[in-house]
């Protein structure tokens, strides 16, 4: 909580301005946390939408890598 000491509760331009420089700074981390995020869980659904095949396909080679070996 703060006070104001019985002035209004304003804002300086120089508080607006550091405050406009963080939120430019914040969003610009942000996305590339947002993309970076997004990425990651297309490249999850491709591969756990794939795993099942994939283990089959190298449970097949595998096993006829060993009959043949």
């Amino acid at each position: 909580m703060t006070s104001s000491y019985g002035h209004t509760t304003d804002t300086t331009p120089m508080e607006l301005e550091a405050l406009g420089k963080h939120f430019a700074q914040c969003n610009g981390e942000g996305a590339r946390r947002v993309a970076m995020h997004c990425g990651a869980q297309s490249v999850r659904g491709f591969v756990l939408a794939r795993l099942f095949s994939v283990m089959a396909v190298v449970a097949v080679v595998t096993g006829l890598a060993w009959m043949v070996l």
